[in-house]
């Protein structure tokens, strides 16, 4: 079946398409420059004015989409939704729907397939870089390389000066593959970028995922899980700086100076395009992706009434952030969902650090005597208060006494009742 939706799908790939092919890169050498390709069509696949200096008109931010879909692409029907109802089948390789709060799994398939992650990787490779980049003031010089890559670019201007804050921002709402370049170069290069997000992946307890750059172009040897994202998209929730980049639906980005003719090009705004803050009840991000090959991917986190639920989804024919939003809402539409499955979340640090403190809370504790000890430790603390001179047998003659002493005074107390009053 085909629907209007489309036609708007078909018209804005042939709007990005065209804009990206009309792009000069600024200040390129005269050989060698690699055109903008729309190989990461996940996020906001655009030119900013930057890119091209004879550009009069404001920046346009075009959100590119994958080709338009072969007639043998599944229609996606997610069925009603509502409490009660089957949870939605996507037409995807895998995906996954979980409580954070838990680790219960209420629907998921294929969890531990490893896909190619496209641009769902910049959640990793922002965990793994912040830490180093710690100061969002702190500039960073844009070269050449950063403008050669391939796919979804902010139009980072080789030898001007971005703050590392601007390029978080390309990197996690337009998906700049230009940023996540940069920002690997901000560390001391790709290969040392990749080296702290293979240490991050460790640190996270992942178990199917291999980082090979900061963007997701490389869909041949990078994979990831959707269970693993999940475990991402939790520690991303973490971190204060980036969930505040992440939650930011529009953001101005500097303008640069053009390094061969000293023409100063105009800041524009860059919008978030995973399309979740914002646009979904309780929506708090996280990201989106697309390559031809890896198909889309995409991760949510939605929080109501305290509760929060996530999705991932990999490997997606079609209407990847549509599946992975009505995951959420199926999720919150049941009254008493049962758990398909269940997650560790705690990274292995974690783990450690409880299982530390519940042993360090048993050893302080005073420890417990069987019931027999604490009565026989009582006799014997009776036995040894009386003096040593009665002896059983003595012990014995004084409880008699003390037995026969309680009836006569209660007989006499009994006689005073019946005498007569005068």
């Amino acid at each position: 079946m085909f629907h209007v939706r489309h036609l708007h799908r078909f018209a804005a790939a042939a709007a990005a398409f065209t804009l990206a092919a009309g792009a000069a890169a600024v200040g390129a050498p005269a050989s060698g420059a690699a055109p903008a390709s729309p190989a990461d069509a996940g996020s906001a696949a655009f030119t900013s004015p930057a890119a091209d200096p004879a550009a009069a008109a404001p920046a346009l931010s075009v959100e590119a989409q994958p080709a338009p879909e072969s007639s043998e692409t599944p229609v996606y029907d997610p069925g009603p939704l509502t409490d009660g109802s089957a949870p939605p089948q996507l037409p995807a390789e895998s995906w996954i729907l979980i409580d954070l709060e838990t680790g219960e799994v209420l629907t998921e398939h294929e969890p531990d397939l490893p896909p190619a992650p496209a641009s769902t990787i910049k959640l990793l490779s922002a965990l793994a870089l912040v830490d180093e980049l710690d100061d969002p003031e702190a500039k960073q010089e844009a070269v050449y390389e950063d403008m050669r890559v391939d796919g979804t670019k902010v139009g980072l201007v080789q030898k001007n000066d971005y703050t590392i804050d601007d390029l978080f921002h390309a990197l996690l709402m337009s998906s700049a593959n230009d940023a996540a370049h940069a920002l690997g170069e901000a560390v001391g290069g790709q290969e040392r970028a990749v080296e702290l997000m293979t240490d991050k992946a460790a640190e996270l307890g992942l178990t199917g995922t291999v980082p090979k750059d900061t963007s997701g172009l490389n869909d041949t040897s990078q994979v990831t899980t959707v269970s693993d994202l999940i475990r991402v998209g939790r520690a991303v929730l973490g971190q204060d700086y980036l969930m505040d980049v992440i939650g930011t639906t529009e953001y101005s980005f500097p303008g640069a100076v053009n390094p061969d003719t000293d023409e100063k090009l105009k800041g524009f705004p860059i919008q978030n395009h995973t399309r979740v803050v914002g646009e979904v009840e309780g929506g708090l991000g996280l990201k989106n992706g697309y390559t031809s090959k890896a198909g889309g991917s995409f991760v949510a986190v939605v929080e109501r009434d305290g509760r929060q639920l996530a999705s991932a989804v990999l490997g997606s024919q079609g209407s990847t952030r549509e599946g992975a939003v009505d995951l959420l809402e199926w999720g919150f539409a049941q009254s008493s969902p049962e758990a398909v499955d269940s997650i560790e979340l705690r990274t292995p640090a974690e783990i450690e650090e409880e299982a530390a403190s519940a042993a360090a809370e048993r050893s302080s504790a005073p420890p417990e005597r069987p019931v027999q000890a604490d009565a026989e430790a009582a006799d014997a603390d009776l036995t040894s208060s009386a003096p040593a001179w009665l002896g059983p047998a003595g012990l014995g003659a004084a409880l008699v006494l003390l037995i026969a002493l309680a009836v006569l005074l209660r007989r006499r107390a009994a006689a005073r009742r019946r005498a007569p009053r005068h």
